[in-house]
């Protein structure tokens, strides 16, 4: 069903978040699309957001509606997908009752003999239960089987190739951040350094959630090692979590507690401050049930011409060109991490380099007409084998 000369697109997804809500102004150019977000309470209560079934900040004049899960299935989303379209793209893994609301999608989806796009960000799993190793199976039926996979970087496009799938079918379609530099961020960074009693200091930023995926702990660590090479550095933790007491009781604990400052949650509106002010950018998560998929905090440090140091348990590694823009080190490694961040802090004209070269990827492949350029090689595929098989 072509509308106004445009494709229709039913799009199913978590929710809108707000990095996403460029991307999908944008994809409502191109294409005529419905937006269903199914999971909007969930991440309400993740990200601290306020997003009500009526009103989604930014999303006023696209064709959205949010339905909620009922039994951990959004039934009115199975029934949307009943109707009419050219193209259904969705589907989600991250729980067992997302699989099998999945599975009934596909299912109708293809007695519809509609094209199903799935759009995921998995690179590595550390499978260990019964019920994990059902949904890999289940996930590599419906990857092999789906007609396009979006994924944000070749660490995924690996991932679901090792599953079966055919790498023409796979298309990349990077992430990319909003946050954008506005002439405030400098006041900003004035303001948050004299806050903190910062001098000359050269700053180490965190920017995430403090849980145990994020590695904090093994950052402290490292931090500890490198004030005993370095005394003019501080560490800045911006964010929260359920680890927040047990990380400042381990930077008590490691006698560097003067010289690291938690931040806690700050408003998206002084984030550039905070990037403006660092030196360098630490993403040191470790993997648990699963790896971090693909932090936006390390788009938003290259963007502001930052160098990034991360752990190779980070989904978009690929950003990172080791000594180019930064370093990649192996997981729980402080040695490693502190060794990183020594060889950029220690020499300025590095430190300089690696910055402008972090603004240079982003700019060249990190943008939102970088995402429409992948949507829309997953489209014309399709269009090909629908015309090929005429």
């Amino acid at each position: 069903m072509v509308v106004d000369g445009k494709t229709k697109i039913l799009f199913v997804h978590h929710t809108a978040m707000w990095f996403r809500r460029p991307f999908f102004h944008d994809l409502s150019k191109f294409y005529d699309v419905e937006f269903i977000f199914t999971n909007v309470e969930s991440y309400n209560k993740t990200y601290d957001t306020q997003f009500s079934q009526s009103n989604i900040p930014g999303m006023d004049d696209l064709n959205y509606r949010v339905i909620n899960k009922r039994l951990g299935i959004a039934w009115g989303a199975i029934r949307r997908a009943m109707g009419e379209y050219d193209i259904f793209l969705g589907g989600s893994w991250d729980t067992l009752t997302d699989v099998i609301e999945t599975l009934l999608y596909f299912f109708i989806v293809k007695l519809k003999r509609r094209p199903f796009i799935l759009w995921r960000e998995d690179w590595d799993w550390n499978v260990q239960s019964s019920k994990r190793r059902m949904v890999k199976f289940l996930a590599g039926f419906l990857s092999r089987n789906v007609d396009a996979i979006l994924v944000p970087g070749s660490k995924n496009e690996e991932f679901f190739t090792l599953l079966g799938v055919s790498p023409e079918k796979i298309f990349i379609m990077p992430n990319v951040s909003n946050l954008t530099f506005k002439e405030e961020d400098y006041n900003n960074q004035i303001k948050i350094r004299q806050m903190m009693g910062l001098n000359d200091e050269k700053v180490i930023l965190f920017v995430g959630r403090l849980i145990n995926l994020k590695g904090v702990q093994f950052l402290l660590n490292a931090f500890s090692k490198l004030r005993k090479k370095m005394d003019n550095i501080v560490l800045v933790i911006v964010g929260d979590g359920s680890c927040h007491e047990e990380l400042e009781n381990l930077s008590m604990n490691l006698q560097v507690d003067d010289k690291v400052h938690f931040r806690g949650n700050v408003d998206n509106e002084l984030l550039g401050g905070y990037y403006l002010l660092c030196n360098v950018s630490v993403v040191p998560s470790i993997t648990t049930h699963h790896a971090d998929a693909s932090p936006l905090v390390v788009n938003e440090a290259m963007y502001f011409a930052k160098p990034v140091v991360t752990s190779d348990a980070v989904g978009n590694t690929f950003m990172i060109q080791n000594g180019v823009n930064g370093y990649v080190v192996p997981e729980r490694n402080p040695e490693a991490l502190c060794n990183a961040l020594y060889r950029i802090l220690s020499d300025v004209e590095l430190e300089k380099k690696m910055g402008e070269a972090s603004k240079k990827i982003i700019n060249e492949g990190f943008t939102y007409q970088n995402m429409i350029n992948g949507f829309n090689q997953a489209v014309n595929y399709l269009n090909l084998n629908k015309a090929s098989t005429k």
